[in-house]
């Protein structure tokens, strides 16, 4: 730990400076309460003073107004005027007499004091004594100076005491701690910076320097911990760069295995199935090196055999063209399951490959892996890989790109076949889109038409009405306050409903060949044949009358407590203008006039005698 100047200068200064200030002002308001007590009993005093001799005063100048004795009425006004906290004397007659006398040593009146005078129970005249407080001022502020004094000498002693104990119980402590703890080092672990005699302590000084000791003895716990960590660290580290290393290695492997992958898919894409063999056996000698195998083979299989297209190296003499697979029954096993087979050692072979176990060790194949040739149903050949010097020293990245070489393979040799399904597939694939096509244009939920197909049966009607002089008739239904059933009972319950209204709207159009389609949402439109438009109105009741029927309860329909719907559509002639949007927005006006008029009801415009 590096040397720090802990000063405690700047501590003591403010500590002395705020004992010194409160010191002061307690002796500022001890003095001023002092004052302000004795100014308090002079004034007391003083007032009581005058009132007594006034009472005394007031009986003789009463007698002697009555008397009309004006010089002892001078007399005992001066004599009342002479009297220091006395301003001003005036004596005043009911008949007149005023006799007024002034006391010039004083300046500063601001008191009254007034009797009445009565002689005999007459009262004949008052007396007003003006008083001057600040010579009572000037007593007490002049008695008050010998006890400030003896306030501040004591505040100052007090004061100096506070300070010498402070310094002594505080202060000096810690300035003690503080230069030890200028001069720790936290490296020297058999240091003991903090001195006994202030762990000792009792008091606050002791608790801090327990703290600190405290704290030390963490901070070496942790710089020991610290250089363990740091030991690890290293130890880490070397580990960290020899795995970096190996998966480097495995990442060139993998960006090498990729590149050979994707020029193997480049060169099949180009390929056909009468060449394949030979570009797998231009791809063999990359493959065996990259998977650090002694030989690698393609076969084909044939019943209970596996044919050999292709090996590398050619002059492999254990690789014999044909492999009678009659009697090994786990090659049998792996070709239904189409899974990969991987024997890093021939001797790990249980009890039943016996047989597979026998023929690899006549061709002194020490090692052995097979990855099935597979359309996803079944085996139709497969890669073979194989080592006889070394075991295998495989893992899931080698496994990985071999499933990917023999799936390409695959591919090539699956693409030809596929090609004579191809045109069976097209002709399934056109009832398909007829399938579809059928599904996009039915609603999911009620299982009508929707708009578009609606929209074609009506131009259909209009061409067939022009043509014969017949009328078309369109009719647009909307299930009343919907939106408040929703909000109600859900959803779940809405769909619940328009499934049910639609099983209704299907069943009483079909004898008047009429069209029924969802609009979306609750709206619902229905179109009849041209030979049936006039029956519209009837149609349009019967529907009214079976949705009622239903009885399906909704609370929250003003016009009701069950499932209402309103109606609107129109009967015409059509001529050449008449289009099928006209015909629906005439329609929609007839529905929205329903609900204009309270909902539940039916509006339709019969136009079809109108040319």
């Amino acid at each position: 730990m590096t040397k720090r100047a802990i000063n405690l200068r700047g501590l003591q200064t403010r500590v002395a400076f705020i004992v010194l200030a409160i010191s002061l002002l307690f002796a500022i308001g001890t003095t001023l309460t002092q004052m302000y007590i004795n100014y308090q009993r002079a004034l007391t005093t003083t007032t009581q003073l005058v009132e007594s001799r006034s009472q005394n005063s007031a009986r003789v100048i009463s007698h002697a107004l009555w008397i009309v004795d004006l010089e002892l009425v001078r007399r005992r006004v001066k004599g009342l005027a002479m009297t220091p906290t006395v301003c001003r004397v005036d004596v005043t007659g009911f008949d007149g007499t005023t006799v007024t006398e002034v006391n010039h040593t004083s300046r500063h009146c601001d008191a009254n004091h007034q009797a009445l005078l009565s002689v005999q129970g007459n009262n004949i005249g008052t007396l007003n004594i003006v008083l001057d407080h600040s010579e009572v001022k000037r007593e007490a502020l002049s008695s008050i100076v010998p006890i400030a004094a003896v306030h501040f000498t004591e505040t100052l002693m007090i004061s100096l005491l506070i300070l010498w104990v402070l310094n002594r119980l505080c202060s000096r402590p810690l300035k003690q701690l503080a230069t030890t703890l200028d001069y720790y080092q936290a490296d020297r672990i058999s240091q003991s910076s903090v001195p006994i005699q202030l762990i000792q302590r009792n008091d606050e000084i002791g608790k801090v320097s327990r703290s600190i000791n405290s704290l030390q003895s963490r901070i070496k716990d942790d710089l020991l911990q610290k250089r363990i960590t740091e030991r690890e660290l290293r130890q880490h580290q070397t580990l960290l760069e020899e795995q970096v290393e190996q998966r480097t290695k495995a990442l060139n492997w993998q960006s090498n295995a990729s590149s050979l992958l994707a020029d193997i898919s480049i060169q099949f894409l180009r390929a056909d199935s009468q060449h394949i063999t030979e570009d797998v056996e231009l791809i063999f000698p990359q493959m065996a090196s990259l998977l650090g195998v002694e030989a690698i083979g393609w076969y084909a299989f044939d019943s209970n055999r596996a044919e050999r297209r292709c090996y590398w190296p050619e002059e492999a003499d254990f690789a014999p063209k044909t492999v009678d697979l009659s009697d090994m029954h786990m090659i049998k096993r792996w070709l239904a399951d189409t899974d990969t087979l991987v024997v890093p050692h021939v001797g790990q072979l249980g009890d039943d490959a016996m047989n597979e176990r026998s023929w690899l060790r006549q061709r002194h194949i020490l090692s052995f892996a097979a990855f099935p040739l597979t359309d996803g149903r079944k085996s139709f050949g497969m890669i073979t890989v194989a080592n006889r010097q070394l075991p295998f020293i495989w893992d899931n990245n080698k496994t990985l790109l071999l499933k990917r070489f023999a799936t390409a393979i695959s591919e090539v040799m699956i693409r030809e076949r596929n090609h004579f399904a191809m045109e069976q597939l097209q002709e399934e694939l056109i009832a398909a889109n007829e399938k579809l096509k059928v599904q996009a244009e039915t609603d999911d939920l009620t299982r009508l038409s929707t708009r578009r197909p609606f929209k074609r049966e009506l131009k259909s009607h209009i061409r067939h009405g022009i043509e014969n002089d017949l009328p078309v008739a369109v009719m647009m239904i909307d299930v009343d306050h919907f939106k408040a059933y929703n909000d109600e009972y859900g959803h779940l319950k809405g769909d619940d409903v328009l499934t049910k209204i639609a099983r209704v709207l299907l069943k009483q159009p079909q004898a008047f060949q009429g069209s029924v389609a969802r609009f979306g949402g609750e709206e619902f439109a229905i179109t009849l044949s041209t030979h049936y438009a006039s029956q519209l109105h009837a149609l349009a009741d019967a529907i009214h009358d079976d949705i009622a029927a239903l009885g399906l309860t909704h609370a929250k329909n003003p016009d009701g407590k069950t499932i209402t719907v309103s109606i609107g559509g129109i009967i015409l002639q059509p001529t050449d203008e008449t289009t099928d949007s006209y015909l629906l927005e005439m329609a929609d006006q007839r529905l929205y006039q329903a609900k204009e008029e309270g909902r539940n009801r039916i509006n339709i415009l019969d136009r079809h005698h109108q040319k």
